[in-house]
């Protein structure tokens, strides 16, 4: 049925990637539930109500809270595109110019403008007479500049109803997440085998996790929590798992029986065995690895193919043609690399000058000295946690959360900051948990912090961090929500979440 004209605040239009566009018509449909589906778990998950619906390819968002939706789908993987909806119409050259006009008046007033149509479905006019008609209504607001236009307004004819949107934001692309099978991701908590997990999940695999623990439950603690914040922020739709695997035994017999020059390559390999193993459990059809070629010595094309022979299934290397520059740009983006920086110390493992060449020949002997048992032992007695039921009570010792913000003390926000912007505690200061990571040492030791984040995970490592540095400062628990109601509770002036 055909919509009335009629200018909307409440509709989002999502376009998924254009990948889409060449598969079967079986395949596309699979792809657009499986968007539709985790568009509504990423809403779900903040507490955002709305409707759903597919049609022509997109999905359709209604809700009442426009702004707040639009925050949250740029870490939903498969979006190409989205816009928020200035009007719909009935698909008459009329109709779509007269509510259009209505709708895009003030974003063009004054400034530089296009039109670009798009059709579907079949209609009585082509996408030129909706460009010229519409561009010729709104000409005396603004000035045509079809080359570097200020605002294009966009007319998408599809069946009987044209959508009209005035603004274009980017996705983040990649392919819906889960449409791709399983598969394990071996992860350190690093920056690359992050950023690796990440592109994996990004190509639509339902990515698991295997932590093979070399530092006891300190480490373990750190790298739940880097699990946690990747799930909470892009897993949508997913339910990752945690595997740990306990590597104390078998790294004790490695170092007793092998030379230290090969210690890098073969607990390399021991690692992929209890990755493959994990994934034989879960039905993954793949390992996921962050090597980058020649970063490190156990990362040579020579010992990457001397490794490789162990794996019972293929190995993704999502990172093998990046710089590290690069990889630590993408950690930041993804918003892991504050935590990926306290990883540091329990990364290096061997001491003296590895060897950058070995044979699979020469490991096989290697490994043929150690005790396999202990392998078996420790893949079959791993922990496995449901990565979205980690809360911030199972990441840090309690002493570092708070439920109260003293008085005096100083509130920092660490937000990203668009939701900084739409709100905050009355009187906190918006830092990025990467800035405050870095630079908090210049901040004065005689008052009291409180943070606080969306989530609720990424507070408690950087209380932690500056407790250690000899700072007063508490993570509030429980992220955002409880923020919002101990401030309406508690704070003069704060203002109502919305």
């Amino acid at each position: 049925m055909a919509d009335t004209a009629r200018v909307v605040d409440d509709m989002i239009v999502v376009r998924p990637g254009p990948e889409e566009a060449i598969k079967s018509g079986r395949t596309r449909r699979f792809w657009q539930h499986t968007l539709r589906d985790n568009i509504a778990d990423a809403l779900a998950r903040n507490g955002i109500e709305h409707e759903l619906s597919v049609s022509f390819g997109r999905v359709f968002i209604t809700t009442p809270r426009r702004d707040d939706a639009m925050a949250v789908l740029p870490r939903v993987f498969g979006i190409s595109s989205f816009s928020p909806v200035a009007a719909v119409a009935p698909t008459e050259l009329d109709a779509i110019t007269q509510i259009g006009r209505e709708a895009c008046a003030d974003t063009v007033r004054g400034k530089r403008y296009a039109v670009r149509c798009k059709r579907q479905g079949g209609q009585p006019f082509k996408s030129p007479d909706v460009e010229r008609k519409l561009g010729a209504a709104l000409n005396d607001l603004g000035t045509v500049h079809l080359d570097n236009p200020d605002v294009t307004v966009f007319v998408e004819a599809l069946g009987r109803r044209a959508v009209i949107t005035c603004e274009r934001h980017e996705g983040v692309g990649g392919m819906p997440a889960g449409i791709q099978g399983r598969a394990v991701a071996l992860l350190s908590g690093g920056f690359d085998s992050v950023v690796a997990a990440w592109r994996i999940m990004r190509r639509g695999a339902h990515v698991d996790f295997v932590f093979c623990n070399l530092g006891g439950g300190a480490y373990e603690r750190l790298v739940l929590q880097i699990a946690a914040v990747l799930t909470h922020a892009w897993a949508h739709g997913l339910r990752p798992q945690f595997h740990v695997v306990d590597f104390s035994d078998v790294t004790a017999d490695m170092k007793a029986k092998v030379k230290t020059s090969r210690w890098q390559v073969v607990l390399k390999r021991l690692m992929y065995r209890a990755a493959c193993r994990v994934a034989a459990d879960t039905g993954a059809d793949a390992i996921v690895t962050g090597e980058a070629i020649g970063q490190v010595s156990s990362q040579t094309l020579a010992n990457l193919s001397a490794i490789d022979p162990v794996a019972d299934r293929p190995v993704l290397r999502p990172l093998c043609g990046f710089d590290k520059d690069e990889i630590m740009a993408e950690a930041r983006r993804i918003g892991t690399a504050p935590l990926s920086e306290r990883i540091r110390e329990y990364c290096a493992l061997s001491t003296g000058r590895p060897v950058v060449r070995c044979r699979p020949a020469t490991l096989d002997k290697h490994e043929e000295a150690l005790d396999g048992a202990l392998l078996d032992r420790a893949v079959s007695e791993r922990s496995v946690r449901d990565v979205m039921s980690v809360t911030a009570d199972d990441l840090r010792q309690p002493f570092l959360f708070t439920g109260e913000i003293p008085a005096g003390a100083r509130v920092i926000d660490c937000q990203p900051g668009h939701m900084y912007r739409r709100w905050h505690a009355p009187g906190a200061e918006h830092w990025d948990a990467d800035s405050l990571a870095r630079t908090f040492r210049e901040l004065p030791k005689d008052r009291t912090y409180v943070l606080y984040c969306t989530f609720g995970t990424q507070t408690p490592v950087l209380a932690e961090l500056m407790q250690q540095a000899g700072y007063e400062a508490y993570a509030f628990q429980g992220g955002l929500s409880r923020v919002q109601a101990y401030a309406e509770a508690h704070m003069a002036d704060a203002p109502a979440a919305e």
